[in-house]
């Protein structure tokens, strides 16, 4: 029996035999009607240390316990549904994902690109963004920190961080599990157990494990496809040896089994049968349409998909953070050190049809294999990180955190596009149907990082006080890349200085950078509190490590660098430089009728230079990560918090975000765009055009209502929506792949008595549909030119649909004790 399988097991068993009902996603109930009078009051890390969220003088968005279950936030990507202007860029891994934060994200390939936003679990930096693409077993809170987060939190926190936090051991023993299943075949448990053992020593272990069929089914081998079937375990184990000490192990694990994630037909202009498919050779090769559908209906409910390979997305990871906190009077001295270790097996359908262009097939390639085409590889990342730091006391006029934090991260990745066992396609050097190269390459890379931070609060008088903050930082980044199929190597041996070609070429990087912040608040009255600041942040040089670097093609007469290989000139010019910001934000903070009602509101204007995003080359005429000359993000942020009444709540938050390229005029055309939409000698402007998937209006609220019932049980009724506007999935604004405005509502309805409660729920109540990607589908022969092209105007976009962009029902079942 494996993991998974005891895991599953040891909680129905449990279950069976003790009768709980629980979990880790709801192990504290709502409490009742009758001991809620006001909002409740929340505290926050974002300065690390302790404090209420309605005296930090910045934009944070928080999602308490009671948020979460109210919400039915699961997983990471859940997040995405109460926080206002926080979004998650899809692709086919989540390797590749991109957080974004105010419309601000890095969308790459690369193991040695930085992320814009940080993610943090227990005091511990998440090393990639990869790794938060989990359940949220034994989450407590989750707090989104807008905007540029350096000083405090460092690299990748160039557009903010999010915070999770998960349950502490408890003071007496306490037992739980939750039990959730749907009808669209999602099976989900969770249990914990937490108390102390001895005088001295507390722990808290949790579990869960879930499996979901998936969103697509793949009429070729009749198998649902884009699900999951993933364990996990977190454990936090704490020693109080004495008053003044404390010591934590927090170790975790996690497995994921994922057919994630693909794409599938949404629209076809001509679905009489009149495009072909394929661009290797089209005019001799290219397959019919009805032989590339099998029988699929292109559209907007569409959730058929025709494939020979089954997408892949497994990953594991394991490891632990350890703290020590000592007390030094009313000072603290804290010591957070981690090790994580982090395996992603990636498998993709790379013509995404189930047609063979080879032997047996309907007009076979000559040269190629039987079948069609993938993509696969395997990332390895392993990161160790210190931190020491030491945190004045909480009174007194003068409060500050100061502190060293290190790190240490190793990345590896394999890649090979070929045929569907992951080999050159025969003789071919292409892979059919597409025009893209085999490619097969492995990639190192080593970032560590060094640096000093301190934030200090000063009240000047009792009402104003002044926050400043700096941090002194240093990256040392290199890099090696080996293209296994042309034998060539870039950064071997290390920090090596030329190309194959003699072409000067940097593999390595030190980059040494200042960030920090100043805000001033000022306390109106008790209630009322105003602020002000200005943050400083950035994003250190990056390396495009992917199959760019493995075209040998040469580079054109008329161009620089004209007769050099395409890799070695992508090489020379490298790394990418660094990205900054500035960012200003003002806003105030308040609470009303004793507490009942609370609203903050936030303006913020962020300007960031030399933005770091994928794009075209106008040089080497390849999709490279690149330099954007300037972006900026302005706009509002809203969040109100109300105790109705004792047995009515509700939350609502809502943003105003216009996420803009300010300067772009040579941006590459989107595929088949024509003089007409702007594409002129193979160039666009975005100059003031939207960032992708930075939608200008976004909201999220919930609320619940409790009523007694007879006999001790109390029935409650909750709601959760959210609303956004219409957005682009590419950055180079491609109409086909824009997504338009949508909104979500999710019902529920339940009893609770003591320690159990029971309830059912339906999602996406409203049944919209809506996808997590858009695009135009690149392998279709398409025709965007009309009658002078000799043909009807044609078009074809692929979409991969949301987890919840269909209707679904289900039942939770809960017991704590």
């Amino acid at each position: 029996m494996n993991l998974k399988s005891q895991l599953w097991l040891s909680v129905a068993v449990g279950a069976v035999s003790t009768g709980l009902c629980g979990g880790a996603a709801a192990q504290t109930a709502t409490p009742p009607a009758s001991t809620r009078g006001a909002v409740e009051e929340v505290i926050v890390t974002a300065n690390k240390r302790p404090e209420n969220v309605q005296t930090v003088p910045q934009s944070v968005f928080v999602a308490t316990k009671s948020v979460l279950d109210r919400a039915d936030v699961r997983d990471f990507d859940d997040i995405t549904t109460v926080a206002p202007d926080l979004t998650i860029t899809k692709t086919t891994q989540p390797f590749n994902n991109s957080i974004n934060i105010r419309g601000v994200g890095t969308y790459a390939f690369s193991i040695a690109t930085e992320a814009s936003t940080a993610v943090v679990v227990d005091d511990v930096p998440q090393a990639f963004q990869a790794q938060a693409f989990n359940s949220l077993t034994d989450a407590s809170q989750v707090e989104v920190l807008r905007g540029p987060q350096n000083t405090l939190f460092g690299r990748s926190a160039s557009a903010g961080v999010i915070t999770i936090t998960t349950q502490a051991p408890t003071n007496t023993l306490e037992e739980g599990v939750r039990l959730m299943a749907t009808d669209d075949r999602e099976q989900r448990a969770n249990a914990f157990v937490s108390g102390p053992i001895g005088d001295t020593f507390k722990f808290r272990l949790a579990m869960g494990a879930d499996n979901y069929k998936g969103n697509l089914y793949n009429v070729f081998n009749g198998q649902w496809i884009d699900g999951h079937n993933d364990a996990n375990v977190r454990a936090k184990l704490v020693w109080e040896p004495a008053p003044s000490w404390t010591l934590s192990l927090l170790p975790y694990w996690s497995n994921t089994h994922a057919t994630c994630c693909t794409m599938t037909p949404y629209f076809l202009s001509q679905v009489d049968g009149g495009l072909t498919y394929g661009k290797f050779n089209a005019t001799k090769f290219a397959a019919t349409q009805a032989a590339i559908l099998n029988g699929i209906v292109p559209g907007s409910n569409n959730r058929q998909v025709s494939a020979d390979i089954n997408p892949e997305g497994n990953a594991v990871d394991y490891g632990s953070g350890f703290k020590i906190e000592h007390s030094l009077g009313d000072f603290t001295l804290l010591s957070v050190s981690s090790y994580d270790r982090y395996d992603l097996h990636d498998l993709q359908d790379t013509d995404l049809t189930a047609y063979n262009w080879g032997p047996g097939g309907p007009n076979p390639v000559p040269g190629a294999v039987a079948g069609g085409s993938a993509n696969g590889g395997v990332f390895k990342i392993s990161s160790v990180t210190q931190e020491f730091r030491l945190t004045s006391p909480s009174a007194g006029r003068f409060r500050y955190v100061a502190g060293f934090f290190f790190s240490n991260t190793k990345g590896e990745a394999t890649f090979v596009r070929g045929s569907n066992t992951l080999t050159q396609d025969g003789n071919l050097t292409t892979v059919p149907p597409t025009t893209s190269a085999f490619a097969n390459y492995i990639s190192h890379s080593s970032d560590s990082n060094y640096a000093l931070y301190g934030q200090s609060t000063f009240d000047v008088t009792s009402q104003l006080t002044l926050v400043t903050g700096l941090r002194l930082n240093r990256d040392d980044l290199h890099y090696s890349f080996a293209d296994l199929f042309n034998n060539v190597t870039y950064g071997q041996p290390t920090c090596s200085t030329k190309t194959p070609s003699g072409l000067t070429a940097k593999t390595c990087s030190t980059y040494d950078s200042v960030t920090g912040k100043v805000a001033l608040q000022y306390q109106v009255t008790p209630t009322l509190m105003v602020f002000g600041g200005y943050d400083r942040g950035n994003k250190g040089p990056a390396f495009d490590l992917t199959s760019t670097l493995t075209t040998r093609s040469l580079l054109a007469a008329g161009v620089p660098l004209a007769g050099f290989p395409t890799a070695d000139a992508v090489a020379s010019r490298q790394p990418v430089p660094p990205e900054t910001v500035d960012a200003y934000q003002f806003g105030f903070k308040s609470s009303f009728f004793d507490r009942r009602v609370i609203l903050n509101v936030t303006a913020f204007d962020e300007i960031y230079h030399n933005f770091q995003a994928q794009s075209r080359d106008d040089i080497t005429q390849q999709n490279e990560l690149n330099s954007i000359g300037q972006v900026t993000t302005k706009g509002v942020e809203v969040e109100l918090f109300t105790q109705v009444t004792r047995s009515l709540t509700f939350n609502l938050a809502g943003a105003y975000d216009k996420a803009t390229i300010d300067s772009f005029p040579a941006a590459a055309c989107f595929s088949n765009q024509t003089a007409a939409l702007g594409c002129v000698n193979s160039q666009q402007n975005l100059s003031g055009a939207p960032l992708f998937n930075a939608p200008k209006y976004s909201i999220s609220g919930n609320a619940e209502y409790d009523r007694p019932l007879a006999g001790d049980y109390t029935g409650f009724l909750t709601v959760a929506f959210r609303a956004q506007s219409s957005v682009y999935y590419s950055l180079l604004n491609d109409p086909d792949s824009k997504q338009s405005a949508y909104g979500i509502v999710n019902l529920g309805a339940g009893v609770r008595k003591g320690k159990w409660k029971a309830s059912v729920f339906v999602n996406n109540a409203l049944d919209q549909s809506y996808a997590t990607f858009l695009g135009r589908a690149g392998n279709w022969n398409i025709n965007p030119y009309g009658a002078t092209k000799g043909a009807p105007i044609s078009d074809a976009i692929n979409w991969t649909p949301g987890r919840d962009s269909h209707r679904y029902f289900g039942v939770h079942l809960d017991y704590n004790y």
